[in-house]
């Protein structure tokens, strides 16, 4: 699983429509409730006046594997607020991510080679095994091609992403929306990798396509058993998180905590991550239990 450290945000998805999962890793710890196959978590207790509840996303399924069953539909009626990693259906939060896809002036996609025969090579191998061309993506940041790559690994046509159908539900209720970082922390996270980490990230998310069906296809059969620490084991071993783990995953969980349990203190509020953030000792429901708060599964 090469690709999962671009994987993981899942921004690109859905923006673009470019469909990949959100899943990742971090240092297990258990809760007290030992009932762990759960996507969703009721959050209750100390100063919360109305429950609030966590949901665990992929950012991208196919449509025969997408279920939102009828106890996640009651938890989200109950809400009077959505809140995801970025909030997508603000045109501002939008036009940010687009002022930020490119790379700085007189900066190629080349540049990340070491040659231009590497380079050619690498284009030729992307024409080859995916049919893109990379060269059309000269001029933007790495980040776009490797997501477009990583689209190929769906063995489906059709994907569906549950953070853009909650933003649909949302709407139809005409409830607030909101987001617990800016596009630009996001983004920021790219901006900090040397030149070689993402060269050797690009030239994977080539070279490992034949397997991505597979681990994709493992994945989201361990997401359809709502089992999050199997989730955790699933991606812990992936190599790409080593050195970058606080920055994707335990960091941002625990710079979200302020935003988040004001938002649940206000009202009941319905979030929705990506399940890798949900499990470890980092782990989001773990953090709010060391708040205080009561953690359930909703089975």
């Amino acid at each position: 699983m090469r690709k999962n450290i671009f994987i993981v945000l899942g921004f690109l998805a859905q923006l673009f429509n470019i469909q990949s999962t959100a899943i990742a890793q971090s240092k297990q710890a258990p809760l007290k409730d030992t009932h762990r196959k759960s996507l969703l978590w009721k959050i209750s207790g100390k100063d919360l006046l109305t429950p609030s509840y966590v949901f665990g996303t992929m950012h991208s399924i196919c449509n025969e594997d997408y279920f939102f069953t009828e106890q996640m539909q009651a938890a989200f009626d109950a809400s009077k607020k959505l809140i995801l990693e970025i909030d997508l259906s603000d045109p501002a939060m939008i036009a940010q991510y687009q002022q930020n896809l490119f790379l700085p002036e007189g900066k190629e996609l080349k540049n990340f080679f070491s040659s231009e025969k590497e380079y050619q090579a690498f284009v030729d191998s992307v024409k080859k095994q995916t049919d893109i061309d990379a060269n059309q993506f000269s001029k933007f940041k790495p980040f776009i091609l490797i997501s477009m790559i990583s689209m190929k690994s769906f063995t489906c046509e059709n994907q569906s992403s549950y953070e853009m159908n909650l933003i649909e539900m949302s709407k139809k209720r005409n409830i607030d929306i909101d987001g617990l970082e800016s596009s630009h922390s996001q983004l920021e996270i790219f901006d900090k990798m040397n030149d070689e980490d993402i060269k050797n990230m690009l030239v994977e998310s080539v070279s490992q396509l034949g397997n991505e069906h597979k681990e994709i296809d493992q994945m989201v059969s361990i997401y359809k058993t709502q089992d999050i620490d199997a989730l955790y084991q699933l991606i812990s071993q992936s190599p790409e998180f080593k050195g970058h783990e606080k920055e994707l995953i335990s960091g941002r969980n625990i710079k979200w905590m302020n935003t988040l349990l004001y938002e649940m203190k206000q009202q009941a509020s319905f979030v929705a991550v990506g399940a890798g953030h949900l499990a470890g000792k980092q782990g989001v429901l773990n953090l709010l239990e060391k708040q205080g708060y009561q953690v359930e599964a909703v089975k």
